[in-house]
């Protein structure tokens, strides 16, 4: 008996396993395998552009202002500035990260003046990324 007990044990944790296997091998949406040069300064300049679009949208918010709205444009720059899958500027790409990161949590903690400036930090970041890119793809 306790040999069939293990047997079934055996049989349903290796069923489990196959399901969830696919799932887990599978490639992580929005990556872009190889991407060329144009595809990746593409991706550097939206996120740019979408780091200061937050910034504004931080500097002018209020008190009393929905706070999921400010967050969201947080998440949006944080995933559009992932899609940049260049080696040569993934150690800034991580640092304006961890700025956003930041950036987002003073301001949901209430911190909008500390928040505001570790979001331009952040934008600047991003800025050095471009000029980077630039210089090693054209030195």
């Amino acid at each position: 008996m306790a040999l069939l007990k293990n047997i079934l044990l055996a049989l349903s944790l290796s069923t489990a396993l196959l399901a969830v296997a696919p799932s887990a091998m599978a490639k992580p949406a929005g990556k872009i395998e190889n991407q060329t040069p144009a595809q990746t300064s593409e991706a550097i300049d939206k996120a740019i552009v979408q780091a200061e679009k937050t910034l504004a949208a931080l500097e002018a918010s209020k008190e009393g202002d929905d706070i999921k709205v400010l967050l969201a444009e947080f998440k949006t720059t944080k995933q559009i500035a992932k899609t940049n899958e260049s080696a040569t500027t993934y150690s800034r790409r991580e640092k304006a990260l961890g700025k956003l990161g930041k950036a987002r949590l003073a301001y949901k903690k209430g911190k909008k003046e500390e928040s505001v400036v570790l979001m331009k930090k952040s934008v600047e970041i991003f800025k050095e990324i471009k000029v980077a890119y630039n210089k090693f793809m054209n030195p």
